[in-house]
Formats: structure tokens, sequence, C-alpha cells
């Protein structure tokens, strides 16, 4: 009773947050307020260590969806996690504050802090259950947040300097943060620890694919999006963005693991989100954002609720013909209409803005069309979804869920039906969007013939080999993070003190500044270097 004590109160104290950062929310967007205070952590001799925090309506916003979804998240937990929710309240509780710490960091420094933070814990979590899959899965997660958070490092070293290539320090700065922050969100070639993070528990699937890890990077290139337009990156972040959502749905037209089609749609409309940032709305962006991470935690809840009910079974084709209470058959059903953008649902409203804006942008209708694309594929694989949990091939013996599931999903999915429309009035400007008829109405049509096409489509797919594994990046992400680590290995085997012997052979009177360095390596140096470099290699043999 301790430990359910320790999960109500933390709960309810995150609700007290989240109405307390509302309240700030509105004050601000009605007087376009914003904050900014430095607190000093340590005043040593003449130095003052300080930590800035800057809180606007966007930021307060963000934080309001956060803390309402983990409140509700943890009162989730305490009956889905049973006898293991002790040690899983205060991984969470430490995952929750990396990422309101991120939120509220103004500099690239500070988030650093909230962004490894939010890595480390993902790994313990990813490994919870400690078996063969979850370390396997946990050392490629680990491995591409390490890599994201060495290109932040490399970001904030290029930002720092100061020197007459100003640009191109800049520049290259901002190459390194871009591929920082598609490194957190998935973005191709990084795709493949997304889905792979299934192996954590459901409960923290729900936080992490909805408002905490993988919207890191896309809230960071919302809030530096200006930097984006200074040094000419959108084109790639459009092409980037336009493939991570084809191979997204090209995979989850094949999936049969719930969770993982689940997973794969988070990677879809992550892209939808990096492409409409690209096309210079970040806006709509940061809207999408929070629609998201409402209908996607819902959408994960109802999924732990059936495999809850359905005693771990997430093979879809067992699943059929479902039998749970009907508040979560009914909240399944609006989660899985968001993703699809049908319309009035939340979901229609950030989507239907995203693919209206998306022909008003630079890349007009061609580019238009091409999204339109994909939103179908998006509609395909939720009606295939649909079909397989309403079929009746299934043969689980179902169980009777907890009154605490049902709550949380319950008031999880009343406010889905509400936040579309209500943040849509609240930070969107009513402009009029003047369209053709036949343009206007294309959305409804991507989704009609999603509908309608659906059994074409999964035949298609199903004969193509290469959509099994993410278009064979996820192998390669393996390879790769195998080959990086052992690389760094041998590295720290050649690197104990003799090889410098070596390389100070290289006579240079003077050394100021690295164009000297690299006119002083003379071909006798190199040779030297050679003749290291080999016998290191053959110690190492």
């Amino acid at each position: 009773m301790k430990i359910y004590s320790k999960f109500y109160f933390i709960s309810f104290f995150m609700f007290l947050f989240c109405g307390a950062s509302f309240m700030f929310f509105l004050l601000n967007l009605n007087f376009n307020i914003c904050y900014l205070y430095e607190i000093e952590l340590l005043s040593l001799n003449s130095v003052s260590f300080s930590f800035i925090i800057y809180l606007d309506w966007m930021s307060f916003l963000f934080m309001v969806i956060v803390t309402f979804i983990s409140s509700l998240i943890l009162v989730y937990s305490k009956i889905y996690m049973g006898l293991e929710c002790h040690r899983f309240l205060w991984i969470t509780f430490m995952f929750i504050f990396f990422m309101l710490f991120m939120i509220m960091s103004p500099s690239v420094l500070g988030v650093l802090l909230g962004w490894d933070g939010l890595g480390v814990i993902s790994y313990c979590l990813v490994i919870y259950y400690k078996s063969l899959d979850a370390f396997n899965s946990g050392f490629i997660t680990a491995a591409t947040n390490r890599l994201g958070d060495s290109m932040l490092i490399l970001s904030i070293t290029w930002f720092s300097m100061d020197n007459m290539f100003i640009w191109w320090e800049t520049g290259s700065g901002v190459v390194f943060f871009l591929i920082a922050c598609m490194t957190k969100s998935a973005q191709f070639p990084f795709s493949a620890w997304l889905p792979s993070a299934m192996a954590a528990p459901t409960p923290i699937s729900s936080l992490v694919h909805s408002s905490t890890l993988v919207t890191a990077g896309v809230y960071m290139l919302i809030r530096f999006h200006h930097l984006l337009l200074v040094n000419l990156l959108m084109e790639f972040l459009l092409v980037i963005s336009l493939v991570t959502i084809f191979i997204a749905g090209m995979t989850a037209l094949k999936e049969y693991d719930f969770k993982r089609v689940i997973a794969l749609s988070t990677l879809g409309q992550l892209g939808f989100m990096m492409f409409i940032l690209s096309v210079g709305f970040p806006y709509v962006a940061f809207f999408h954002l929070l629609i998201h991470a409402l209908f996607k935690a819902l959408l994960f809840m109802c999924a732990g609720s059936v495999i809850h009910s359905g005693i771990g079974i997430q093979d879809l084709r067992k699943l059929g013909n479902i039998n749970i209470d009907c508040f979560t058959k009914i909240s399944l059903n609006i989660a899985v209409f968001n993703l699809m953008g049908l319309p009035f649902t939340s979901g229609f409203y950030s989507k239907d803005s995203l693919l209206e804006l998306t022909n008003c942008s630079y890349g007009g209708v061609g580019v238009g069309f091409i999204i339109m694309i994909m939103a179908l594929i998006t509609v395909s694989y939720s009606v295939r979804l649909m079909l397989f949990l309403s079929s009746f091939m299934g043969w689980v013996l179902w169980l009777e869920n907890s009154a605490s599931l049902k709550v949380s999903v319950l008031m999880l999915g009343v406010l889905n039906l509400m936040a579309g429309s209500s943040l849509n009035w609240l930070m969107q400007e009513l402009e009029l969007i003047s369209l053709s008829l036949l343009t206007k109405l294309s959305p409804l049509i991507m989704i009609l013939l999603g509908i309608c096409w659906h059994g074409v489509f999964m035949v298609n797919v199903e004969s193509m080999y290469m959509v099994s594994s993410l278009f064979f990046t996820s192998s390669l992400t393996k390879l790769f993070s195998v080959v990086g680590y052992l690389f760094f290995f041998f590295m720290k085997l050649v690197d104990q003190g003799w090889l410098e012997s070596f390389l100070s052979w290289v006579k240079c009177s003077s050394i100021k500044n690295s164009f000297y360095i690299k006119n002083m390596l003379m071909p006798e140096s190199k040779l030297v270097f050679s003749v290291g470099v080999t016998l290191s290699l053959l110690m190492v043999i």
C-alpha cells in the first residue's frame, strides 16, 4: 500500500503542476510574456556558476502535455507493472524530470544535460526486463543516442569558436546539431532504434513515444528553426523526412507485432513533423507534436490494456475478436481515428493544416502530392490494424482489466476528443487558406482510398522482402554500432602513451595553429607514424 500511495502522490503532484503550467500558458499567450530566471548554483572565489531557465507559452504548453500524460501513465502503471512497480516508479520519475529539464533550458549546453539524462534513463528502461532481446535493443538505443550526444557536443564546440571563418563555423555547428536531432527523433538512417525500444514495458513506451524521448529532437529543431533557414538545410531535412515516412509506412504494412506497428506509426508521424518544419511552418509542427503526443499515449495505453487482458500476446494474427471493456474499445477507436486524421478528430486539425500548407509552400503541388501519398499509406496501415483486431480469427482467453487501467484510458480518451479544436483555437492564427475544391478535398480522398484499397496495398507489400526490417536500416545500424564499438575499443588499446613518442619525432620548433601543424607533417614524420600504427596492429593481434 505504501508503494501505491507513492504512485498516487507523484501522479497528483504532476497533475497540480500541469494545472499551474496551463494557467501560466494562458497568461503568457495573452500578454506575450517570457520569463528568464538565473539561479546561482555555486559561487567559488570570483567565479559564479549559474543555471538559466527560459519559460514562454511554448515551453509551458509542452510541460502541460508532458505532465498530464505522465500523471495518467503513473496511475496506469500501478496495476500494469504489478509487484515490480516500486523500481519502475523512480526510473520513470527521473525520465520525466530530465525531459522537463530539457524543455526549460534556453541554451544548447543546458539542453545537453537533459538530453544526456534522457539517453541514460531510456537505456535503463529498455533493458528493464533483462532478456537477450532487451539487451540487444538497449545496445542499439544507447549507441544511437551516444552518437546524438557526441554530435550535440560537437555543435556546442563549433558554436563557441570565434574566428574569421564564422559562417563556416556556424554552418558546421548547425549540421552537427541537425544530426543530433535526427538521431534523437529516429529520422533516416537512424530509425532502427525506435522499433527496437519496444522491449521496454508498455507504460514507458507510451511515455517515450508520445511526449518525451522521441519528440526531443523535433522540439529542439522547432526552437532553433531559424538556424536551418540561415544555413540552407531545409531541403535536406525535407528529403530525409519523406524517406522516413515512406519507410515507416511500408514497414508497418507488413508488421504483425502490435506494439511495433504503433512504434512505426510514431516514426511516420515524426517524419510528418520534420516535413512541415522543413517547409517553413514550425508552429504547425509544434501543434502536430502536441496532438500526436495525446493520441499516441492513448494508443499505447489501449494496446497495453489489450495485451494485459490477452495474457501478454502481441501478435496481431492471434488478437482478433478482442473481448475487453467498451471504454477501452472506444478509446482505441478514437486513437486510431486520430492517427488516420478523420474529419473533426483531433488528428484532423493538425494533419489537415499540415497537408494544406504544404501546397502553399515552396515545394508546391509536386511535394503536396507526395505527402498526400504518405498520408494514404498511414490510413492504410491504420485500417489494417483495426481489421486484425476486429477479425474472428483470434484464440486468446481474455481477462478482465482493473479499474485503474480503465479510468486512465477513459480520461485520456476524453481529452483526445477536445484537444484538437481547443489547441487550434488557442495557438493557431485563424487564417483562410484559399485552395481549389479538389485540393481541399484531397485529404478526404486519400482517407477514402486508404480504406478502400487496403487489400491491394497489403498484397503488394507482403511480396516485398526488403520492407521486413526498415529497408535494411535495422541491420545496417546494428553493424555500424558493433563496428564503431570495436573501433573505439581498438583505439583505446593503441593509445597507451607510446604512440605519442613516435609522433614527437616530428621536428616542429613552434606550433601555433592547425595550419602550421598540417604543413609541418613532412614525409619522414608520416613514415614514422605509419611504422607506429603498423607496430600497434601487430601488438594487438
